[in-house]
């Protein structure tokens, strides 16, 4: 192409085209070395909560989001690094598939590890959670199929490789990419409202300062709430209102956000309950202890109490909190919970 052919408006584009790429090339660095840097700072202490632990469905999914993160994390960067060979057409075709069902599953998986936590704590609501199981599985049907109809309709339209950009394009954008950015939304305000409700419920137990686990199940929700509220408000208004050399600038982002939130969480709870059920022998004073609790599915059900010691008398008595918060979801292990089977009494 001649210069006398470059208008205004197409020296206009090409640069916004540019600016573009070289944002989305510098968010996917970012992306990468946030998830890297956040599991190895955290090594140490899941090596010694989580990976200790016996296999259940919750580890299984945090593993599962840690591990189709990583990956494919990269393969997402690989596409903008600008000092690779050219790409193929057939990689630039392939390469949507690759990295939208990898992402579509890890944000399945956390949004159900979130879930597993509010059964938790609404597990004597049986209609409750069966409502919050049906509501998920409607709203990744849904989202599935938005994703399916994207990736069709790319296929149909082609995505090419940009020797300019140095990058994969598409001529134009599909207009239900993004409803599959704002479809899960309304299941995370769910998930914010019933944890918001439950936090009012306890709120007096919460103003005592006596348990650190129940103030890390809400305080971490909140945040990770509004931070993916954030995230998920900037990718949808991309894709509703921005060009298609933009589409892709907070998607890598947004996603190791995602993971990061969602194991963080899970590892503060696993944590803090290990520290919560630590065996205390103050003299006086409240103390967080389990009493002897039964099995449910072979995982243990750790019911968390506050039991006051006397120093004049050597009488103890329960105190039960509003929420008995069941193992099983948090670390189904024996070594995080200690033995009560013999009757606690005072320290004289």
């Amino acid at each position: 192409m001649s210069t006398a052919a470059i208008t205004p408006g197409n020296l206009r584009v090409l640069v916004k085209m540019l600016t573009d790429v070289i944002l989305s090339r510098y968010l996917s660095g970012a992306a990468v070395t946030l998830v890297i840097y956040d599991w190895s700072l955290l090594l140490e202490r899941e090596y010694n909560t989580i990976w200790k632990s016996r296999w259940t469905f919750p580890k299984i999914l945090y593993y599962s989001i840690r591990l189709f993160t990583i990956p494919f994390i990269f393969i997402a960067a690989y596409e903008w690094i600008d000092f690779r060979p050219a790409l193929s057409n057939l990689f630039c075709m392939a390469w949507p598939s690759l990295i939208t069902i990898p992402m579509f599953l890890t944000f399945a998986a956390s949004n159900w590890l979130f879930t597993l936590r509010l059964i938790v704590l609404y597990r004597h609501q049986r209609a409750l959670v069966w409502f919050m199981r049906i509501f998920f599985v409607c709203t990744y049907a849904v989202t599935l199929s938005f994703l399916l109809r994207t990736l069709v309709s790319y296929s149909q339209i082609g995505v090419y490789y940009n020797p300019a950009a140095k990058c994969c394009f598409s001529p134009r954008t599909v207009s239900t990419t993004a409803a599959v950015f704002y479809t899960p939304a309304l299941y995370e305000f769910l998930i914010f409202a019933l944890t918001a409700y439950r936090a009012h419920q306890d709120a007096i137990l919460l103003n005592t300062g006596s348990t650190q686990l129940l103030v890390v199940l809400y305080r971490d929700n909140v945040i990770g709430f509004f931070i993916m509220l954030a995230m998920r408000s900037w990718n949808v208004w991309i894709h509703l209102t921005q060009p298609v050399s933009s589409m892709h600038v907070a998607t890598n982002i947004y996603w190791a956000v995602n993971t990061v939130l969602s194991t963080r969480v899970y590892l503060n709870i696993v944590w803090s309950l290990r520290q919560t059920l630590a065996p205390n022998t103050l003299n006086s004073g409240p103390s967080l202890v389990t009493e002897p609790s039964p099995t449910i599915g072979g995982s243990p059900s750790v019911s968390i109490g506050l039991r006051h010691f006397s120093a004049t008398t050597d009488q103890t008595y329960m105190q039960r909190s509003p929420i008995e918060y069941e193992g099983r979801f948090a670390d189904s292990t024996s070594h995080l919970v200690p033995n009560f089977s013999r009757p606690l009494r005072p320290v004289p």
